[in-house]
């Protein structure tokens, strides 16, 4: 059951609101006018971050991707035209790759490689593009903030346009309007007002429909799950969980949130994973707006996300009743179950969650950075846990050392639906949402398991490090 839970007014998790959506069928290209070449359907479609893997593409249907070049740059255009709409799709950038979608074929919604960027302007990934004249830029919406991830992953965006408005001469009385624009669950753009066509427009005027089109004179770039629907106003979201007649809840205040800067932030809040709320957790935020949260009954690393830190409103105000912290950016959720554990043999199940007292924490102690490196231990194993950012600003660092391991203790990097190898060493996980880059003198093995992979590493002495991009 999807759950929604408010604070001071405003959504935190809510159930999915508003038009029934139909999807573009990407089995062939007959929804659109004339495609160019440049335009091919595929089931999937490999690159990395750094550009330096040749793209690999695995014949079959679901995806459509731009193979741009000089010679072959057309646009991807709809038959079917719109005027006031809900769209949402998933898109994969490539290495500093640029594209965009035009609702109407006129208004820009921008498509761009701003991985890392700290401050987004009208020209990054989401924001509602510039119009232009005489030379000069102006209009724009940039995002509130940049949650855009590593080329090579797949993203998401959701937006809901109002269509502008025309008396029955003809001329426009209301401008065309972006309600929302979410990027990867984040909403980045709100009630944003576009007075003409953006740059590079298919049409040079205002009209109450028009098609969508797919930016393909700019870079290469993939696209799929394009769905569509009338824009509805969506019903209130039920409020289920807390007690909403409390005077808590009736009070506006201020959200109190917490900004790092310099050395990381570490704060201790209860969370949200799933339907249940973790008690003995750690959320450590960076600078440069990488940040993750940590179960200290686990051992693990649960989440992690790219934006700002965290909303402690809940677990500040009114004495922090609730303790409550909210993560800020575009969450990537992962098992929480231990990262480090001793098998039967090669083919025995992970280890499911440890059972509350079966964790001995023994605490974490910081760098001179500001890292931490927290130690525990449980079933005979001593552990050490130490989280770097990784100064590029691509990810995390982890390096597990572990006393008392066995011929068979292993380290669970990852597991997912999906994992597949990229290069030596690089691994997409779970479709595509993340990196695990590590040394490939790891031998690091990808298992099948019940409900999908699994990427292990047998310890052998050494510490293991691996990294996790996005």
């Amino acid at each position: 059951m999807i759950k929604t839970f408010y604070l001071c007014g405003l959504m935190l998790f809510a159930g999915k609101a508003g038009a029934q959506l139909q999807s573009i069928d990407l089995n062939n290209l007959d929804a659109f006018q004339n495609p160019g070449v440049n335009w091919v359907i595929a089931a999937d479609i490999t690159t990395d971050y750094a550009g330096k893997q040749k793209t690999r593409q695995t014949n079959g249907t679901g995806i459509v991707m731009n193979y741009y070049t000089p010679k072959n740059e057309s646009h991807l255009v709809t038959k079917q035209e719109w005027g006031d709409m809900e769209l949402e799709f998933e898109f994969m950038m490539f290495a500093n790759s640029n594209s965009g979608v035009y609702l109407q074929g006129r208004y820009e919604v921008q498509l761009y490689d701003s991985w890392k960027k700290l401050n987004p302007t009208w020209y990054d990934v989401g924001a509602i593009y510039s119009r232009y004249d005489n030379g000069y830029s102006y209009e724009g919406t940039q995002p509130i903030m940049n949650v855009a991830k590593a080329p090579g992953l797949w993203q998401k965006l959701q937006i809901r346009f109002r269509a502008p408005r025309f008396n029955e001469k003809g001329e426009k009385i209301k401008n065309a309007r972006f309600e929302s624009v979410y990027l990867n669950g984040v909403k980045i753009i709100s009630e944003a007002d576009v007075t003409g066509c953006t740059r590079s427009c298919l049409f040079p005027d205002e009209k109450p429909t028009g098609p969508l089109m797919f930016q393909g004179d700019h870079g290469p770039v993939a696209f799929r799950n394009i769905r569509y629907g009338n824009l509805i106003t969506p019903p209130p979201a039920k409020r289920d969980i807390w007690d909403l007649n409390s005077s808590f809840w009736k009070t506006e205040v201020k959200p109190l949130i917490i900004t790092p800067a310099g050395k990381p932030e570490i704060i201790r809040t209860f969370l949200i994973y799933g339907d249940t709320s973790l008690t003995h957790v750690l959320s450590v935020g960076a600078a440069n707006e990488l940040n993750y949260s940590y179960d200290l009954k686990q051992g693990t690393i649960f989440q992690f996300w790219r934006g700002k830190f965290l909303d402690v409103t809940a677990a500040w105000w009114d004495r922090g009743w609730m303790q409550l912290g909210i993560p800020l950016g575009a969450v990537i959720t992962l098992p929480n179950t231990p990262a480090i554990a001793t098998l039967a043999n090669d083919h025995a199940a992970w280890p499911g969650a440890l059972d509350f007292d079966a964790m001995r924490n023994k605490g974490y102690v910081l760098d001179k950075s500001g890292y931490p490196t927290f130690k525990y231990s449980y079933n005979n194993l001593n552990i050490e846990d130490k989280i770097d950012f990784l100064p590029s600003g691509e990810g995390l660092s982890r390096t597990l050392t572990v006393s008392g391991a066995t011929g068979n203790t292993y380290c669970r990097a990852a597991a997912g639906k999906k994992i597949e190898q990229v290069r030596d060493g690089l691994f997409l996980i779970d479709d595509k949402s993340y990196y695990i880059q590590m040394d490939k003198k790891l031998k690091p093995v990808i298992r099948q398991v019940p409900g999908g992979y699994e990427l292990l590493v047998k310890y052998g002495g050494s510490p293991v490090t691996y990294n996790m991009i996005w």
